[in-house]
């Protein structure tokens, strides 16, 4: 089962505005008869940062099957197998995400090992549900206050810091 993925408008735009913003700085820099000996590299540099952004933020795809959850983000993907998650929390952090999640609200997994998996599906509390029909060993965690999450009691580490 694919996943819907939420974008939020705001981040577009703000990545957006940055592409224009190095357009016009290129512009600049072609328009400047003593600067356009650094023109081909500053053509480099934007082409590479564009391309990177597009190479690792698009398409942006979440996959749960039965075993696992895989993640693609444009080239890198990733998966967590359900039977390793040990807690899943719902998040909100403006702070750049270990996977291309295209908003600020996401859902928090980590398995035994610690990896951390951040995903910003359209529909948090409906993904949430589908994970914990997967991964029956997790319940809600009561210490968790106004932020929801779920763990498993049995196998959850401490983490030395909190990711949101």
């Amino acid at each position: 089962m694919s996943w819907p993925v939420k974008v939020d408008v705001a981040l577009v735009v703000v990545v957006g505005l940055a592409f224009v913003g190095m357009g016009i700085a290129t512009a600049a820099v072609a328009a400047d008869p003593g600067a356009r000996d650094a023109l081909p590299w500053v053509l480099v540099v934007n082409l590479a940062i564009v391309a990177t952004v597009l190479a690792l933020g698009v398409p942006v795809r979440y996959d749960l099957t039965g075993e696992d959850l895989r993640v693609r983000s444009g080239l890198l993907r990733q998966a967590m197998a359900w039977r390793a998650v040990v807690r899943v929390e719902l998040t909100f952090s403006l702070v750049a995400s270990t996977t291309a999640a295209w908003t600020a609200s996401r859902v928090l997994l980590i398995d035994e090992r610690g990896r951390v998996l951040e995903v910003g599906p359209a529909d948090r509390v409906g993904f949430v549900a589908e994970v914990l029909a997967r991964a029956p060993q997790l319940v809600e965690d009561p210490r968790a206050g106004r932020q929801r999450a779920w763990h498993d009691p049995a196998r959850e580490r401490r983490r030395p810091f909190r990711l949101a």
